[in-house]
C-alpha cells in the first residue's frame, strides 16, 4: 500500500472533524486555520490520534507552525508517512 495522497488525508480529516466536532467539510478546507474552525490544542491532539488510528501510522513529528491550518496538518501527516516509506 502506498502513501495516501494529500486529498485522501484531507478527506480522512474532514470525515473525522464532521463526525466528532460537527465541522462541515466546506469549512474544513486546507487554508482554514485550526483555531478559526474551533479546534483548541486538546482537540488537535485528538485529531492526531485519530489520524494515527485511521491511517495506521505513528506520528513521530507532530510539529505544527504557530496558527496552523488544516493544510499544515495534512503536510505533517505526509511528512511522517514519507519517513516511514
Amino acid at each position: 500500500m502506498g502513501i495516501p495522497d494529500s486529498e485522501n488525508i484531507l478527506a480522512t480529516l474532514q470525515g473525522f472533524l464532521a463526525e466528532r466536532f460537527d465541522i462541515a467539510a466546506d469549512v474544513a478546507i486546507p487554508d482554514a486555520r485550526l483555531r478559526d474552525i474551533g479546534l483548541d490544542s486538546m482537540m488537535v491532539l485528538d485529531v492526531m490520534m485519530e489520524v494515527e488510528d485511521q491511517l495506521g501510522v505513528k506520528l513521530d513529528d507532530v510539529t505544527l507552525p504557530r496558527d496552523a491550518t488544516l493544510g499544515d496538518v495534512v503536510a505533517l501527516v505526509r511528512r511522517n508517512l514519507e519517513v516511514r516509506a
